[in-house]
């Protein structure tokens, strides 16, 4: 992508992000998915990590150059690969929430790092007998940071969600 393209990206981001930060109801909101295969596109929804697969700075640290997603809102994807969601949990640690998923029959992985640091893994769960239903309580050491990020790891036809649930 060139620098002009980027810089116009950054802007259109920057512009749609604006409601979302003066009106939190906005970021909350359940906005449904975006359908590329229709005319309309939904631009919250994009903006909030609706889709699969490998995210944009899905870094093997947790880091994420995504948008940050508020907590008590379910993450999904039907996708293979890499995706990493920053989440907001509204302050800083110390403090725990607990984590809730789903990884259906395909086994998925899913860690969970704090300022850079990864505090919670589930190692692969997932199949046939017990379709992946967990949860776990993260428990998160003294920082500064009010997010947590989340990578999730699944091979191809996998499809899994879970939940940051707010402290």
């Amino acid at each position: 992508m060139s620098t002009f393209s980027t810089r116009v990206f950054r802007t259109i981001v920057a512009a749609a992000t604006i409601p979302l930060l003066l009106c939190p109801a906005l970021a909350s909101a359940d906005t449904g998915s975006a359908d590329t295969g229709s005319a309309g596109i939904d631009i919250l929804g994009d903006l909030l990590d609706v889709g699969s697969g490998v995210l944009s700075g899905s870094g093997g640290d947790g880091s994420s150059d995504g948008p940050t997603q508020p907590c008590n809102r379910s993450r999904k994807s039907g996708g293979a690969g890499v995706t990493t969601t920053t989440h907001s949990l509204g302050r800083s640690g110390p403090l725990s929430f607990v984590l809730t998923y789903e990884t259906f029959s395909i086994p998925d992985r899913i860690q969970v790092f704090y300022q850079g640091a990864q505090v919670h893994d589930t190692g692969y769960v997932g199949d046939q007998i017990n379709q992946g239903t967990g949860s776990a309580t993260v428990r998160l050491p003294a920082g500064s940071a009010t997010t947590v990020s989340v990578k999730v790891t699944g091979p191809s036809n996998t499809q899994w969600e879970y939940t940051v649930n707010c402290p």
